[in-house]
């Protein structure tokens, strides 16, 4: 499973680099991949230290609403992989287990965090990169908020930019492959397998660098709002 989902990552930067579409195929085949990936490694998770367990299970929550998130985009499309019927009550599904995927990770990374200043353990830089995490979440927060607060914001959005589904749905896919990588790495790190600056650079460039340059690239040539879609208002508030 982490084979497929790396090829997978591969051929997605391709893809997105040579700006093709994602299709229904791949979504349906990129969520059997991942759902076989966790659970393919849900074994290993009661001899991880707490706040790695912790770590998996808000990534499973992620990863999940990411899939969801995904499956809704992809209903705007002109090749869905599922009806907006069925795609929108799993993506508003999506949206609340994300929400407490965040409260319980960062309940409890952000109280360790305090306990260890008042320890006299604390980590500069372990903080910095968390709250580096927590600013890039927030974005997907603010975008679940806009959704649950007036259904017809991304509808709106849609008709005014035609492939604003596209750049949605290309961050998704990339963002399932960047929770788990990143999520694996660190058990590769504990497993002594990849270890220090060379586990540091494969997640800052293989998770961050180059799949934000890519979206970067692919949002000047399509038709979408990608980043201002934040400051737009739905039928709510006209």
């Amino acid at each position: 499973f982490a084979a497929a989902a790396t090829a997978f990552y591969v051929f997605d930067m391709l893809r997105i680099l040579c700006l093709v579409p994602p299709t229904a195929v791949e979504v349906m085949a990129i969520g059997m991949i991942y759902f076989g990936l966790y659970g393919s490694r849900h074994q290993e998770v009661p001899d991880l230290a707490p706040h790695y367990q912790v770590s998996f299970y808000a990534s499973l929550g992620w990863t999940f609403y990411a899939w969801a998130s995904l499956l809704h985009a992809m209903a705007y499309s002109p090749n869905p992989a599922l009806p907006m019927n069925l795609a929108d009550p799993i993506h508003t599904l999506g949206c609340y287990v994300y929400l407490a995927s965040c409260l319980y990770f960062y309940t409890y990374h952000w109280g360790r965090q305090v306990r260890h200043v008042i320890q006299g353990r604390f980590r500069p830089w372990f903080a910095v990169g968390l709250a580096s995490l927590t600013a890039v979440h927030s974005l997907t927060v603010g975008h679940i908020l806009k959704m649950l607060d007036d259904p017809g914001w991304l509808p709106t959005i849609i008709k005014i930019y035609s492939d604003e589904w596209r750049w949605i749905a290309d961050t998704r896919l990339l963002e399932l492959y960047l929770t788990a990588a990143a999520l694996f790495l660190v058990i590769l790190h504990l497993k002594g397998v990849l270890t220090g600056t060379k586990n540091a650079a494969a997640v800052f460039l293989g998770t961050v660098i180059l799949p934000t340059a890519a979206l970067f690239m692919e949002t000047y040539t399509l038709d979408a709002s990608a980043w201002q879609h934040f400051f737009m208002v739905g039928p709510k508030y006209f």
